[in-house]
């Protein structure tokens, strides 16, 4: 009951700066994008560390993603896709990070560079340029490449638990970052995944036009913009476990492109 009460809301937000023609369109439109949500990717400790996954099992990862077709799009695209129909590939996916650990620039990005790959970080903004997170200059070099940068909120805090905190973590990390990297914040990472609806409803009242949490599936729509879900990569996830967080786990032939034939 909790959960359509959350959708409904969610959705009336949205429905507030939409004409009808809009608002019916994007009604009627479901997409499946998996986006999967990693944090560190890093050696460190990956065995025992379900928020670390080791380099090499990232890497089989992402050759595994670009065997099976999979084109990755931003958070942003997907609201574009929903709110107005624009193109997105045949199997897109979204790559996210939260925290902004440094390991993300030194292990992931290369990576995802070989594959032609981009992501979408979420950045704690007062960890930013603190060692061993990311600085300014390698968030600008990712921004440079195609990744998107959203807010992880201010001090990485249960907004749920104190809704006195909202305006600072939702709001103040936003301009924060906004500031500092010269860029448009749209979309917000809830802390541990949690939100309730005076939460969310703040991030739609500070201006973002979606927010991710963590849940178990790989469809969203209108109703869900403020709480699309993520399905997380834990540390140890071997190929046959990945393969089940992935609505497409087949090898991908791209249709061949129809000729034009004068008449």
């Amino acid at each position: 009951m909790k959960r359509i009460l959350f959708v409904a809301l969610s959705t009336i937000l949205i429905l507030l700066t939409m004409d009808t023609t809009e608002v019916h369109a994007a009604s009627e439109r479901v997409v499946t994008v998996p986006i999967l949500l990693y944090h560190r990717v890093s050696d460190q400790n990956s065995e025992q560390n379900r928020y670390a996954v080791s380099v090499d099992d990232f890497e089989a990862q992402m050759e595994k993603l670009d065997y099976w077709g999979y084109e990755t799009v931003s958070i942003e695209q997907i609201v574009d896709h929903i709110k107005k129909g624009s193109d997105l590939p045949p199997r897109p996916i979204v790559i996210s990070f939260d925290d902004g650990y440094l390991d993300v620039f030194v292990n992931a990005y290369p990576i995802m560079e070989r594959y032609g790959q981009t992501g979408s970080v979420f950045i704690v903004a007062n960890r930013l340029n603190s060692a061993g997170f990311l600085q300014e200059e390698e968030l600008e070099e990712l921004i440079d490449n195609g990744w998107e940068v959203g807010s992880h909120s201010m001090t990485h805090t249960d907004l749920t638990l104190d809704h006195a905190l909202a305006r600072p973590e939702i709001l103040q990390s936003r301009l924060n970052l906004e500031n500092a990297l010269g860029i448009k914040i749209s979309s917000f990472a809830y802390p541990f995944g949690t939100n309730d609806w005076y939460v969310s409803r703040k991030v739609y009242d500070y201006g973002y036009q979606s927010a991710v949490g963590v849940g178990h599936i790989s469809i969203h729509s209108f109703g869900t913009l403020y709480n699309l879900s993520r399905r997380e990569v834990e540390g140890g996830t071997d190929l046959t476990t990945f393969a089940e967080l992935l609505p497409w786990s087949n090898y991908f032939v791209p249709a061949p492109k129809s000729k034009y034939t004068p008449q």
